[in-house]
């Protein structure tokens, strides 16, 4: 089945280059990297509710650990990834190491790939001798209610040897408190959780290596249904990982530079829980994640994020305004449960989300088949030579149209006249639709927030019995409305391809 253009609204400026930039760099002097299937104008990172969105800009030839993560207005946030190779650490993620000395033995990787598809988006990394994978899943299973409601994306870091040989492995990883909080004024707090069972500064130690370690960051004084800036005021931001066999695993919440430059010298945590709660821009507080596998000549581990209100919404009956809860109350008895099963989850969300991706991918190719006529045919067998960085330079696309190629700007290729975004020169016209298609899946399903209806549509007390949620769609001037048509209308053709079902919970 073929999915209407109406879809891929948020993404109709989509204009970038395949990798016409050989010698182009980004701003920590690397090449950039090679994006397949298109370069869009930023790569969706954990994209999975309105208040979990994370992505990387690609502005200025920027990359993962140039550009940094934007929440979805494009505010920044703190996500950062270091990997210690034999002694040198390599920051694949974030741009923390600003924020340091300069330190011989901290570099960034080169950048080799950047791949997505409608689940995932991937990450390469050369650094030394081995090879670095980032890989994010925010999976689209619009079938699968429960999966769907959970507001976690999952963010796998993996090393793999080039040279046979085995080597020193680690890795860390922190979150700030910015994800919780959008005025640098205002206090944080957070615990530490393994399992259900909250830590504090005495029993901070690790207990089993198939433990579930959770970070829970939230306000001090928060306020139910409000927001600013588009961040929810309620609620908890959560950051969770397992030890995932390594030898040694660590954890710590503390100032950013002083956990990082640590981490960059000694390759450890102290289990040091701060209390001195404060706002993210005093001493900026974060909470990190330390792995140590030893040698080792491959080696991953995994993390999940998101931002998680309970309440989910008011709704207006006849009884007055009520609070709903969450859709995944319905499925799990409380947070901690939501993510211990969504942690390890894992391997069959996996394989649920391949299949999506599958059946997506099969629709619009044959739907190219079949309508052939409708494709150009003028498209260049040899891509064109662009200027490899160089602002200005101009060429002819597929259809005979002239172009600005301008890698400084996020759309990359512009119209000469108008200098609006245009069509991709270099690539056929199946693959610049899938995508589109392939980057608007999260971007829909991640707008949407599913809650238990009241009990029959009137009283105040949500309905326990219920078997269809009712849906919600954050409108998109941010002024407390949902559902609203024109945000509503949009995404409709992706709700009839891939659940129908979703438009009833919607209206």
């Amino acid at each position: 089945m073929f999915l209407p253009i109406a879809v891929l609204v948020g993404f109709a400026g989509l204009v970038a280059a395949q990798d016409p930039f050989t010698a182009a760099q980004v701003s920590n002097g690397n090449p950039v990297p090679r994006y397949s299937p298109a370069r869009p104008p930023a790569v969706p990172l954990a994209v999975r509710s309105p208040y979990t969105s994370a992505w990387s800009s690609t502005s200025s030839n920027g990359t993962l650990n140039t550009n940094g993560v934007i929440f979805r207005p494009g505010t920044p946030l703190g996500w950062e990834g270091i990997v210690p190779v034999d002694g040198i650490s390599y920051e694949y993620f974030g741009t923390g190491s600003t924020t340091l000395p300069k330190l011989p033995i901290l570099q960034p990787p080169k950048p080799l790939t950047v791949t997505y598809d409608s689940q995932y988006s991937n990450f390469t990394f050369a650094a030394g001798p081995v090879v670095i994978t980032a890989s994010f899943l925010s999976s689209v299973l619009p079938e699968d209610l429960c999966r769907t409601s959970v507001p976690l994306s999952y963010l796998t870091t993996s090393v793999q040897s080039t040279d046979t040989r085995t080597h020193d492995v680690r890795f860390y990883s922190d979150v700030n408190a910015a994800w919780a909080a959008s005025e640098n004024n205002v206090t944080v707090q957070w615990d530490l959780y393994e399992g259900s069972n909250k830590l504090n500064g005495s029993d901070a130690v690790i207990r089993g290596s198939s433990s579930i370690y959770s970070w829970l960051v939230y306000l001090l004084k928060p306020c139910v249904f409000a927001e600013e800036a588009d961040v929810a005021l309620w609620g908890n931001f959560t950051y969770s990982s397992s030890p995932m066999g390594a030898e040694n695993f660590s954890f710590q919440s503390g100032s950013s530079g002083d956990l990082r430059y640590q981490h960059v010298m000694q390759h450890s945590l102290q289990n040091v829980l701060d209390t001195d709660y404060r706002p993210f821009a005093t001493r900026e507080p974060v909470f990190a994640y330390a792995h140590d596998f030893g040698r080792v000549s491959s080696a991953s581990v995994r993390y999940t994020i998101g931002s998680v209100q309970e309440p989910a919404v008011r709704y207006l009956t006849g009884q007055g305004v009520v609070p709903l809860p969450p859709w995944w109350k319905q499925c799990y008895a409380d947070v901690h449960q939501m993510i211990g099963f969504h942690f390890n989850d894992f391997d069959a969300t996996q394989t649920l989300a391949s299949q999506f991706e599958n059946q997506l991918r099969a629709n619009v190719n044959a739907y190219y088949s079949a309508n052939m006529a409708m494709v150009s045919n003028n498209t260049s067998s040899v891509p064109p030579v662009y200027a490899n960085g160089t602002q200005g330079h101009n060429g002819i696309d597929q259809y005979g149209r002239d172009y600005i190629y301008n890698p400084d700007n996020s759309y990359g290729f512009l119209d000469t006249q108008n200098f609006s975004g245009i069509a991709i020169p270099d690539v056929q016209e199946a693959e610049a639709y899938y995508s589109i298609v392939a980057l608007s899946a999260r971007q829909v399903m991640g707008a949407y927030t599913l809650a238990i209806p009241p009990s029959s549509g009137e009283g105040p007390n949500a309905n326990s019995n219920a078997t269809e949620p009712l849906m919600f769609q954050k409108e998109i001037s941010s002024n407390g409305n949902t559902n609203t048509v024109d945000v509503m209308y949009p995404a409709m053709p992706f709700f009839l391809y891939a659940n129908p079902n979703l438009l009833r919970y919607n209206l």
